[in-house]
């Protein structure tokens, strides 16, 4: 685990005016030797081995495996699933924000408990159809979708694209079709292609300060109605889930347009009516919780909250020996996740085993590190110009909290906001944010 300093020092202009004599040219001070600096300091301990098996941890677009074109397949609703299907959700915020209130996946796994189902969501908010900015070397929609070996693919669209109006739609059902052809056409699973759920907006509801639905409704029941248009003539199957909200229902929205915990519930029984055909199974607290536990957990793999030190351009330094081992150690702990899950649906409870889990191997020590300091002894240790001076602003034994800060700013009240992790640069295995 990487430490860093949280000693935060305020240099001020100790001169008042140019009228008090001419300008001082600054003199260059050579910075003072810490001795607790060992940064630089050579440890002579050999590296630690690589394992070339890791290197299939790393999802990235630069080596991720593309998947072959195959002949597309017609997908008819009611939805028929097979045993060990993987169910892959994709789309906007509806399915994004859904995995922290997994009402839907629940009541998936709870009506087809025999099967053993796999669900993974690669749902990222703000996406569009053909709009869906990623990090630097992050990976493609169709190379992810191939990393889950996609049987069957739930694409929650519309929303998004609906704010550029009606007169867009003959656009939107190009850019749909395109999405969907390229969706059905692909073996992500390595053998045929998927069947395709679209899954088309849910209803605004208008809530004090916020008139969603009258601002939105109209707009988003022409999109659903181009989206069934589409999905009709490329024989995918189209979920219609948008509905009218009255106003005299309990609020099911935090927002008027984005689901709450009872939101869900109720989108998640719209959902499953309008693909099997039949009222969704009753769910329990401990699978939702078992299923957003796992869907936590994938998250950390699919979307590393640093992703800059996993796929962009620090990967070198910190991917092989921080990285990949905690990626292998999510991904079995999703593993581990899913057999409760599937206890859990069968009405079993079998606890979560973590036992399987790899120890990460040691780091590299190559050179050495920073030791703590006290505010006193680092102030001692620096040379100051002397039209300057020093005052400590904050340091971590005020605020032990601090520590591992990552970025400040002042506000007009002159108070500093620190934004601290103390996981950095990422999350490891059975960590969770603080």
């Amino acid at each position: 685990m990487i430490r860093l300093t949280s000693l935060f020092f305020i240099f001020t202009l100790a001169t008042t005016s140019a009228a008090e004599g001419p300008k001082v040219k600054p003199k260059v001070y050579a910075a003072t030797v810490n001795p607790l600096d060992a940064k630089n300091t050579e440890t002579g301990k050999p590296l630690p081995p690589e394992d070339p098996e890791l290197a299939k941890y790393y999802f990235a677009e630069k080596t991720m495996p593309l998947p072959a074109v195959t002949a597309a397949v017609e997908t008819n609703l009611p939805l028929v699933l097979k045993k060990g299907d993987h169910v892959v959700f994709i789309g906007n915020t509806l399915f994004d924000r859904g995995a922290q209130f997994p009402h839907f996946e629940a009541m998936l796994q709870k009506g087809h408990a025999d099967l053993g189902l796999v669900i993974r969501t690669l749902a990222w908010a703000g996406d569009e159809v053909d709009l869906m900015p990623r990090p630097e070397n992050f990976g493609t929609l169709n190379q992810h979708l191939t990393a889950q070996k996609a049987d069957v693919i739930f694409a929650a669209f519309g929303f998004n694209e609906s704010f550029r109006g009606v007169e867009k739609l003959p656009e939107f059902k190009q850019r749909l079709t395109a999405l969907l052809q390229e969706l059905k056409t692909h073996a992500y699973n390595g053998k045929t292609a998927p069947q395709i759920v679209l899954v088309s907006p849910t209803a605004n509801e208008d809530i004090k300060g916020v008139p969603a639905a009258s601002m939105n409704n109209a707009r988003l029941a022409a999109y659903t109605k181009a989206m069934a248009e589409v999905a009709a003539v490329e024989k995918v199957g189209f979920a219609d889930v948008f509905d009218e909200v009255p106003g005299a229902k309990p609020s099911i929205t935090f927002n008027g347009v984005h689901f709450d915990d009872a939101g869900y519930g109720t989108f998640g029984e719209m959902l499953y009516r309008a693909t099997f055909d039949v009222s969704a199974p009753e769910t329990t607290p401990e699978l939702r919780a078992a299923i957003a536990d796992k869907n936590r957990q994938f998250f950390q793999h699919y979307r590393p909250l640093n992703g800059f030190y996993y796929t962009g351009d620090r990967n070198k330094d910190y991917g092989y020996l921080d990285f990949l081992p905690a990626m292998r150690s999510f991904d079995v702990m999703v593993a581990n996740r899913d057999q409760r899950i599937w206890s859990l649906a069968a009405g079993k409870d079998k606890p979560v085993n973590d036992s399987n889990v790899p120890a990460m191997p040691a780091t590299k020590e190559s050179k050495g590190a920073n030791e703590w300091m006290t505010p006193a002894n680092e102030l001692a240790a620096f040379q100051v110009d002397p039209r300057f001076e020093v005052n400590l602003f904050a340091s971590e034994e005020q605020f032990p909290e601090i520590a591992n800060p990552i970025q400040i700013r002042f506000d007009t009240k002159g108070r500093m906001w620190v934004s601290t992790s103390q996981a950095y640069p990422h999350l490891y295995p059975g960590q969770e944010p603080a």
